[in-house]
């Protein structure tokens, strides 16, 4: 009962620090942007964004320390979900002629952002008390050999999305990046059964971010005629904070689910 308190405190406190940058967030289009540099003023709505981003890791890492770190990496996701939920879609990215690059720039910076707040949760927050120490590096090091194996997982969350986003739906772009994160969650946690997720989650959207370079530099014409004769392709159909919010989640739920597939004790 004491867990599900926390949890349940935790995510409202979460959802209603982000509630508070929404104003910050409106367009030129009397919409909220897709991404932040499709905001009126990109510059303070990226500051609001980071400062609610650093005091919802605050509440994650208290979670981390009363429940567990994977569960304090949801709720930071359910956080940044909030935002995700009320900002633009792929239409207003596409017919608002941004930039493809500029929304890779902008997943980058949420993968890093990830990074050092996972940091913070694993570090503050405290050990997995299912993934216990080794004392090899290798394994135990959120860099090490293991956890860099782990990461191969962000290439199946990336073909997941693909196959998931079939329409321009807000909630379906949504479920697709969370199904994304719950693959690479298991798959990460499959593949290195004893090492904790500190930078999956980060390296997830960081692949992520790839993809939109990759169009970026390579994607020619309008993205509006994309949406009309449907040749836009479906991963940018995601828009940054879309990646970030269900990444965060996803990890942690995959993560949870494949801890009775794996052994994390040596026999």
């Amino acid at each position: 009962m004491r867990r599900v308190c926390v949890l349940v405190i935790a995510i409202a406190l979460a959802v209603s620090i982000f509630a508070l940058t929404l104003p910050w967030f409106s367009s030129a289009r009397g919409v909220n942007g897709p991404t932040i540099a499709d905001t009126a003023r990109p510059i303070m709505a990226a500051l609001v964004a980071f400062l609610a981003f650093s005091a919802t890791t605050v509440i994650a890492v208290l979670v981390g320390r009363m429940v567990n770190a994977v569960v304090a990496l949801f709720v930071l996701g359910t956080g940044v979900g909030l935002l995700a939920m009320r900002s633009g879609s792929a239409l207003d990215f596409a017919f608002g002629h941004s930039s493809v690059l500029a929304g890779a720039i902008e997943v980058f910076c949420w993968a890093l952002l990830v990074a050092a707040a996972s940091w913070a949760i694993f570090r503050f927050g405290g050990a997995l008390p299912d993934v216990p120490l080794t004392h090899d590096d290798d394994i135990d090091s959120p860099i090490g050999s293991a956890a860099r194996k782990s990461w191969f997982a962000a290439i199946a969350a990336v073909v997941v999305a693909w196959g998931v986003v079939i329409t321009m739906n807000k909630g379906q772009a949504i479920g697709a990046t969370v199904a994304a994160g719950f693959v690479a969650g298991a798959i990460g946690r499959m593949l290195a059964p004893r090492t904790p997720p500190i930078y999956l989650a980060a390296v997830t959207i960081a692949a992520f971010a790839a993809v939109f370079a990759f169009y970026g530099f390579t994607l020619r014409g309008d993205l509006a005629v994309g949406i009309v004769d449907g040749s836009l392709p479906r991963l940018l159909r995601l828009m940054p904070v879309d990646i970030a919010a269900g990444v965060l989640a996803g990890v942690s739920l995959g993560f949870g689910f494949a801890r009775g597939f794996v052994a994390t004790r040596e026999a």
